[in-house]
């Protein structure tokens, strides 16, 4: 079976940096024996002239053999200083090539340590260590960069993970409850031992009601998935136009209860997707009618404002905290409190869902006197939605 060495980015960086020493090494060596070669070599350091003669009879010694000249004696010295400066270099190569070698997978290890650890903590990632960040020190380089925008990612994905575990769970329990209402009027009518035909009517009316009221819990909840999403074909829409057709239609229930609305309606163009614009215009108006208070008020407006389309609903209602604010965002709760009556508690959820699908900016403020004021901002240009809680104040 054959077996592949995986190319790592540590063996990679490894052989380029012990590559790069060798390369260097065998420059440096290679001229240096040139350098040396051509010296030996001179010219102009050979000896121009012929030794003396040795007892006088010419070249020839006491032993009867030729002396060599200077220039060949200087010829053997340089032959012999080259070839035993090969070997040296040979060696000296040798050696800078294992160092080089460990040097650069030393070098290379620590440089891709950091990248490791964001390795290590990528292949560990469960929902149950969603907390844990990698922290990493050191200078502030790509790599710290990385280190960092790898902690925010994973902060992103907790706090999605954690809002959707609770959305689950509220889900699951508003769901509970009308089922066992449901379970309990069938047991009663089970264990009855002769139903009149009335009781069988007023439990069909029961498990009528809240089956309605079950299955506008579920329409909501598909409201608030699709609000998040907006057709690639978006459409100019009169933003202010639709506001006061919708407005007409809660105006009888307004003077039921005693509530007066005040409309201020310019004209305003927002390009996005119409159905969902209606969604988060009757939301709107409805949660303002719905949490008002007896001979309360209701004012209305659409304005340009910075370049940005701006539709702003404020209401009289019960005084409300920064905290009731932040809850007021989440599925299933109210302020102050969770979901009760026939409410759903999903409006503000789909509300800013449909302002974030159109890159828009979602404020809440409240008032002083009681009630609250929700902007709507709509940009030009699409962008990540912000949510601003703005601190309790005065109108």
């Amino acid at each position: 079976m054959t077996h592949y060495i995986r190319a790592t980015v540590h063996r990679r960086l490894a052989l380029t940096l012990a590559l790069l020493v060798v390369v260097s090494g065998v420059l440096l060596l290679a001229t240096s024996y040139l350098l040396v070669r051509a010296n030996l070599n001179d010219p102009t350091l050979n000896i121009k002239q012929a030794p003396p003669r040795v007892h006088g009879a010419g070249t020839a010694g006491a032993t009867g053999r030729t002396l060599p000249s200077a220039i060949e004696v200087s010829k053997n010295l340089a032959h012999k200083t080259l070839s035993t400066l090969i070997l040296q270099y040979g060696i000296v190569l040798l050696i800078l090539v294992l160092l080089g070698a460990l040097a650069a997978w030393f070098v290379a290890g620590r440089v891709l340590r950091p990248l490791r650890a964001i390795t290590s903590a990528a292949r560990q990632l469960t929902s149950e260590n969603l907390s844990e960040r990698l922290a990493l020190a050191g200078p502030d380089d790509e790599l710290k960069e990385l280190g960092d925008t790898f902690d925010s990612m994973i902060g992103r994905l907790e706090t999605s993970f954690l809002d959707q575990q609770l959305f689950a769970a509220n889900a699951a329990h508003e769901l509970r409850t009308p089922l066992a209402v449901m379970i309990a009027e069938i047991d009663l009518l089970l264990t009855s031992e002769e139903p009149t035909v009335l009781e069988a009517q007023e439990t069909a009316v029961r498990l009528r009601r809240t089956l309605t009221a079950s299955e506008q819990l579920i329409e909501r909840l598909l409201q608030l998935t699709q609000s998040e999403f907006v057709s690639s074909e978006r459409e100019h829409v009169r933003i202010d136009e639709l506001t006061g057709q919708e407005i007409e239609k809660i105006r009888d229930r307004a003077i039921e209860q005693g509530v007066t609305i005040q409309d201020h309606l310019g004209d305003v163009d927002v390009l996005g997707d119409p159905q969902l614009l209606r969604e988060l215009v009757v939301n709107l108006l409805d949660n303002a009618l719905k949490y008002n208070r007896p001979l309360g008020w209701i004012e209305v407006s659409t304005r340009y404002e910075n370049g940005e389309s701006i539709l702003e609903i404020a209401n009289s209602g019960h005084d409300l905290s920064s905290e009731d604010l932040d809850r007021l965002l989440q599925p299933f709760r109210r302020a102050g409190q969770a979901r009760v009556g026939t409410s759903t508690g999903l409006g503000l959820s789909i509300i800013h869902n449909i302002v974030r699908a159109h890159g828009g900016r979602l404020t809440l403020h409240a008032l002083l006197d009681g009630g609250l004021t929700v902007r709507v901002t709509f940009p030009h240009s699409v962008g990540n939605v912000e949510t601003l809680l703005e601190p309790r104040d005065g109108r």
